[in-house]
């Protein structure tokens, strides 16, 4: 009768003891203790995803960063997500730091290959962090197989201090750093449809974009397709027809390294002597709109110190450059009677040699 009594007084010290701890374990923290529990796979649901399915996927997909969580997508068993060339865990990575879009948005969409692509402002740590992305998703039976982002950030430097600083100690200072005071709204130009009858397909936006990486490196501005009225935007700055781009080389300050049109900055062979493309992608091609995305890594040796520029003279190169790195560049292109109207670009620095995390 003791034994009994004292193991029902252990046992209830126990429960007393758990239960306290319990209520410990879920004091109020602000969620900062919950586990989400992975979704099941959603089920395969075979059929066509036209255009407006497709824009909806890439909404949704947006919701879900708004809240932090994927567990409301429809991903297939395998799907795989990149950021900026890595395989992240879907909800890690910007799941746990995206707060909301912004105003410019392009949306590009190709149901025959069931890919849709954002382009776009974002920003970070509840709206005080600034940046651009290219997001592109990949659909099969209305399910989420691909899903690759690029994030290009807004670099704040220090001034009298760290307490603003969001640039890495490693991250070098780029000629043309994110501005995203120039991502307010597209150009209109961009969401003019093309006329039926004069629709390029999807293999020629592709042969005619890869005209300009040719033309790129062979710095011979004639060989790409560009129209007469062609402009470039890198990062949100102008990158043609700018006179108050930046100078490169104080002892050149004639040379604009943004002043020319398209085919004159790819004539002056300044980018193409200090940095070579690889692993050219086409992301999508939107034939209605005459649109198409390109992913592209710049690798710049960092032993390249000056460029004999046609006209100029010798350009040194700036500091920047002098050393190993690469570039992860999405190129939007605006394709119109098979002729570059607009280039749309972004350029985030990566360690060099880095891979995209999507090669065959």
């Amino acid at each position: 009768m003791i034994k009994v009594i004292f193991r029902s007084a252990v046992l209830l010290a126990l429960f007393v003891s758990g239960f306290a701890v319990s209520r410990a374990i879920a004091s109020p923290d602000e969620g900062k203790s919950l586990v989400y529990v992975e979704s099941p796979a959603a089920k395969a649901a075979p059929g066509t995803c036209d255009r407006d399915c497709l824009y909806g996927f890439v909404d949704r997909y947006f919701n879900a960063l708004a809240s932090r969580c994927p567990c409301n997508l429809p991903f297939s068993p395998d799907v795989k997500y990149t950021e900026n060339g890595q395989e992240v865990k879907l909800g890690e990575g910007v799941w746990k730091t995206f707060a909301r879009l912004g105003t410019y948005r392009v949306y590009l969409a190709d149901p025959a290959s069931g890919q849709v692509v954002y382009y776009g402002d974002f920003s970070e740590d509840s709206g005080r962090l600034l940046g651009v992305l290219a997001l592109r998703l990949k659909i099969k039976d209305h399910r989420i197989v691909e899903a690759e982002m690029i994030a290009d950030r807004q670099q704040l430097r220090p001034v009298g201090g760290l307490g603003q600083n969001t640039a890495g100690v490693m991250t070098p200072k780029m000629i043309d750093e994110l501005q995203p005071q120039g991502f307010l709204s597209p150009d209109p130009a961009l969401f003019q449809p093309v006329p039926a009858e004069q629709r390029a397909s999807a293999d020629q936006l592709a042969a005619t974009a890869a005209k300009y990486y040719e033309a790129y490196s062979e710095s011979k501005g004639s060989v790409a397709p560009f129209s007469a009225n062609c402009v470039r935007r890198e990062n949100g700055i102008a990158a043609t027809q700018n006179p108050a781009g930046p100078v490169v080389d104080p002892a050149v300050p004639a040379f604009r390294l943004f002043g020319g049109s398209c085919a004159q900055e790819v004539d002056a062979g300044f980018f193409s002597a200090v940095a070579k493309f690889r692993s050219q992608r086409v992301w999508i091609a939107d034939p209605e709109q005459g649109l198409l995305l390109t992913l592209a890594l710049f690798d710049t040796e960092g032993n390249v110190k000056s460029v004999q520029v046609p006209g100029v003279g010798k350009v040194t190169v700036p500091q920047e450059f002098l050393r190993p790195i690469t570039f992860l560049e999405p190129q939007l292109f605006k394709i119109e009677g098979g002729e570059i109207r607009e280039i749309e670009g972004l350029s985030w620095p990566v360690p060099y040699g880095m891979r995209s995390g999507w090669e065959k």
